[in-house]
């Protein structure tokens, strides 16, 4: 039976605030109140920038033991037109390992336009399998990839081989415009549940505003029959319009114990 860990992609959302995050809570300390309810994190920041060695050892020091993080890789190591940069790419994964026994991963995220070349060879294709290459060894990686060319012929068996000789799963996830198959790659799973920003938007976020309960479902199922040893779930406040709440619908998909979060969560500090 595949072991599940669920959690949310960011601690940091502003709509948790008087929700699942007390009226008040300073900034500096959400993620340790995070750390109460989920044992796992996905870190949105670090796609944007690298991330900072002090803060990384921060993390580390706020979060029990048994917590876990996974890191999305810096968007700029994933550009084919920057080139391969393995000293900015030891330097990431270093950082990361700050970490410790608590970074459970690092998704390398790559944009749509990152297409699979139409003879399944050359192009982004050999750039995907050359930066594959050079990833440290040390931590787990899994790939994402948001065009439907990587899944069809000729790019397909090409690209599940490549993924299956480094033992990478490729990440599992719910698009709305994109259908990813659930290839098992490796023994352990990666899975994010995305959705879109014009379904569910930004300033909608802090309430389910759409049912999702065929998606999770459906995915509870695939993670089911899969016979991974364990896999990694994070869901976006994208998907339905709130993150935490997902987490839990999901979860009671899996036949797994729901998070009890929302009566200390509305509570305010000083009550």
């Amino acid at each position: 039976m595949t072991v599940v860990r669920t959690g949310c992609s960011s601690w940091t959302s502003p709509a948790w605030n008087g929700r699942f995050y007390p009226a008040g809570l300073a900034d500096g300390e959400r993620l340790a109140f995070y750390a109460r309810y989920f044992d796992c994190v996905e870190v949105d920041s670090t796609y944007y920038a690298p991330p900072n060695p002090h803060a990384v050892r921060g993390w580390a020091r706020k979060t029990p033991e048994g917590f876990s993080f996974t890191l999305k890789l810096f968007r700029e190591l994933l550009d084919p037109k920057q080139g391969l940069q393995p000293e900015k790419l030891r330097a990431f994964v270093a950082t990361a390992g700050g970490l410790g026994e608590k970074l459970a991963a690092i998704l390398l995220q790559f944009p749509p336009g990152f297409r699979a070349p139409s003879s399944g060879s050359g192009g982004n294709l050999d750039y995907l399998t050359a930066l594959l290459d050079l990833l440290p060894a040390g931590p787990r990686y899994a790939v994402e990839l948001r065009d439907a060319s990587w899944f069809s012929s000729p790019s397909a068996g090409v690209l599940r081989a490549l993924l299956r000789a480094h033992r990478i799963p490729l990440c599992w996830s719910y698009l709305t415009y994109l259908q990813v198959p659930p290839w098992r790659t490796a023994d352990w799973g990666y899975v994010r549940f995305i959705g879109d920003h014009t379904t569910v938007p930004a300033e909608v976020h802090g309430s389910l505003r759409i049912d999702r309960t065929r998606e999770t479902e459906e995915w509870a199922r695939v993670l089911g029959a899969s016979e991974l040893e364990s896999a990694f779930a994070f869901f976006n406040n994208h998907f339905a319009g709130y993150a935490p709440e997902s987490v839990n619908l999901f979860r009671a998909s899996l036949g797994l114990p729901t998070l009890r979060f929302r009566t200390e969560s509305q509570l305010r500090l000083d009550a």
